[in-house]
This record gives structure tokens, C-alpha cells and sequence, in this order.
């Protein structure tokens, strides 16, 4: 829930930017364009559905993202975001490692009228006798003529196996 929260956060920062700007953005004639890689570590909880635990979950994320601003003042932003994810169980002591990867997706022509994307996958193996756990999310906001017309987050978790023997 707090990566969706500070994805969110990024997407609203982006588009009060674009709607501060839209007035000269739609009045220059050519295509802009931006790459952007940041590195950040993040610690936080988060619920095993496998084992009915909160984990302790740390990663260190890679954030790649291509940003281009088109003559017709349409923003169009894509991310790919790289984890490797480290869980301790708080009531096991089982401890996880694996990745994740997601793919996101802004466009913008206002503030108004905006789409995200957001696909992704988390796998996280146990290294003892522990159900691995792999998580799937798919998340949808899209604004139309200040309208929400679309808010849909969803997210699966898969039990398989036994860990790593």
C-alpha cells in the first residue's frame, strides 16, 4: 500500500506540474524528451498471505523512466522499476529474498484528463520449508474532464511450493 501511495504521489506532483505548465507546453513546436534513473532503499510491512504474517520487508529500487512531452502538449511518462526485495516473517523468523518489476505508465494532457498504468510482479523465495510467495499487482486511474473514470487496483498473491529445500 505505500508503493501505490508514493506512486500516486509522484503521479499528482506530475500532473499540477504539467497543468502549471500546459499553457507554454502547448505552444512549443517540438517533442521533448527525458530519461531519469534513481536509485532509493525503502523499509515498510507488508501482509503474507502464504503465512497469515506481516513481513518486514527492505528492498533496494531502481526507477528508469523516459519522459516525453509531445507539440500537442500531451506528457506521456513510462517507468520501469526494479526491486530486490529481502522479508523476515515477524512472528517465524522465515526469511524471503527475490525481485520485483513494474512497468508504469502516465499520459497527461491536463491535470484534467490523465491515464496510469501500473503492472507488476513481485516473487519472493523462501529459504526454508515456507510457501514462496508470489504477488501480482495491476493497477488503472484514469481522469477524464476532471471525472474519475476509472480507479481499479487489484492485486494476487500465489502460495507455491515449499521454498528452497
Amino acid at each position: 500500500m505505500r508503493r501505490i501511495f508514493t506512486i500516486f504521489s509522484v503521479i499528482a506532483l506530475a500532473a499540477m506540474a504539467l497543468a502549471t505548465n500546459s499553457a507554454s507546453l502547448k505552444t512549443n513546436a517540438q517533442t521533448g524528451n527525458a530519461h531519469s534513473k534513481v536509485t532509493v532503499t525503502e523499509e515498510f510491512e507488508f501482509p503474507n498471505d502464504c503465512t497469515g504474517e506481516s513481513m518486514a520487508v527492505s528492498d533496494t529500487t531502481v526507477v528508469t523512466c523516459h519522459d516525453q512531452l509531445r507539440a500537442d502538449g500531451t506528457f506521456n511518462e513510462k517507468c520501469e522499476i526494479r526491486q530486490d526485495v529481502t522479508a523476515v516473517g515477524e512472528t517465524t523468523g522465515i526469511i524471503w529474498h527475490g525481485n520485483a518489476t513494474f512497468k508504469d505508465e502516465l499520459i497527461a494532457t491536463d491535470e484534467c484528463n490523465f491515464s496510469f498504468t501500473n503492472v507488476g510482479k513481485v516473487i519472493l523465495i523462501s529459504n526454508g520449508n515456507a510457501p514462496n510467495l508470489i504477488l501480482s499487482f495491476d493497477d488503472l486511474v484514469r481522469m477524464e474532464d476532471c471525472v474519475l473514470t476509472a480507479d481499479d487496483h487489484f492485486v494476487s498473491a500465489d502460495c507455491r511450493g515449499l521454498g528452497k529445500p
